[in-house]
């Protein structure tokens, strides 16, 4: 895929960023093996990635996200590596870069009933995913959602802090471009709703591996 074309940067707030709203997290199938960077390992099957939906309406920051990517591990280090992500605000998006090393792009998202239809800033067809909104039972629970940004030797890791009443399932993909190197689609082989959510993301951890030096701002 071509490098994507960034909005001219703009200001963003510091971490930790305080956002609450509601997700959709899915694990699926891919029809070939998900990039993993190394020394990062996959957890599970290198086919099987994380597909999440979010909607932040207040807080720090309103906008919607959508992130894949497969779980990975290196030593005591584990978390989501971030494939592809995208955002419908150039403030989260220059954030993500500068603070996270997340590569956010930008895209539009048209929500309608039952589904959701993901432009990216071009245009092109990104996905379509089909939503339940499944109301959540019991008390909020907490979860902890590890992410890793970074590339080239030089790695962010942050673990983010989310609190949310959790409905099974809500989520699958009926429309996946093919200008991506794997293919999703279908029903997830799990999902989960999370309404009444809130997120704290803190500022991310830096390291680099040996031979590398350490690097707290995003590649643009």
């Amino acid at each position: 895929m071509k490098t994507p074309k960034l909005p001219p940067e703009v200001p963003f707030p510091p971490a930790p960023w305080q956002l609450a709203g509601e997700c959709w997290i899915g694990l699926f199938q891919a029809d070939q093996d998900v990039p993993c960077p190394a020394p990062w390992q996959h957890v599970f099957s290198p086919r099987l990635t994380v597909v999440a939906l979010m909607r932040y309406i207040e807080g720090t920051l309103q906008y919607d996200e959508l992130m894949v990517g497969p779980l990975v591990r290196h030593g005591t280090r584990m978390g989501l590596w971030v494939v592809h992500i995208w955002v419908d605000s150039a403030a989260s998006l220059w954030g993500g870069r500068r603070i996270w090393s997340l590569p956010k792009e930008l895209a539009t998202f048209t929500w309608e009933e039952g589904r959701v239809r993901v432009l990216d800033a071009r245009g092109g067809p990104i996905a379509m995913l089909g939503v339940e909104r499944r109301t959540g039972f019991g008390p909020a629970l907490p979860m902890p959602v590890p992410g890793i940004g970074g590339a080239s030797g030089q790695w962010t890791t942050f673990v983010g802090r989310m609190r949310g009443r959790l409905a099974r399932g809500g989520l699958s993909v009926e429309g996946w471009s093919d200008r991506f190197p794997f293919q999703l689609g279908g029903t997830a082989l799990v999902s989960v709703h999370a309404d009444r959510m809130s997120l704290t993301v803190p500022p991310p951890e830096s390291w680099a591996e040996e031979g590398a030096s350490p690097s707290a701002t995003a590649s643009p």
